[in-house]
């Protein structure tokens, strides 16, 4: 009876702390700004940030050993990505830049974020596309045309 009790109480404070956890900061969808050989922007959503401050939120580049235990590659261009947290307003996103350019058209990282209460760790994965293709492609404003003179017609009655 005891057991049975204990096993009890074990589901009752498990359940609390999940339910206390459902509403934990997170890490949402990535938003890219930037195309293939241009410097890396872009912003990671945050989710449930809305009561933490920006000195509350450590975000970096996962360890060698996460990307390992993840089947990740861990290339040396993503030393370069500095992340930032930006909580302003209804503002809530990690920004994600590079000082260096991004060669190749397909890039994979781990993000870790350290906040109260632990950590969490999200692979992303980006298909770069270069400044030509059409999801870059800034469409021109159209020219103002002047109305083309008007054309006379003249008519011959039939005699």
């Amino acid at each position: 009876m005891a057991r049975f009790r204990h096993i009890l109480l074990t589901l009752a404070s498990g359940s609390a702390l999940y339910s206390g956890m459902a509403s934990a900061l997170g890490l949402g969808e990535i938003s890219l700004h930037s195309a293939l050989n241009q410097p890396l922007d872009a912003d990671i959503e945050l989710l449930q940030a809305s009561d933490l401050s920006a000195d509350e939120i450590k975000v970096r580049l996962a360890s060698a050993e996460d990307f390992t235990r993840s089947g990740v590659d861990r290339f040396i261009f993503l030393n370069d990505l500095r992340f930032t947290p930006i909580l302003r307003g209804g503002r809530q996103v990690i920004r994600v830049v590079s000082s260096k350019p991004v060669r190749e058209p397909y890039l994979n990282f781990i993000v870790e974020l350290a906040r109260p209460g632990g950590n969490l760790l999200r692979e992303y994965t980006l298909l770069i596309d270069p400044p030509t293709s059409a999801a870059y492609r800034q469409l021109a404003a159209p020219l103002e045309r002047t109305a083309p003179p008007a054309i006379r017609e003249s008519r011959t009655t039939p005699p």
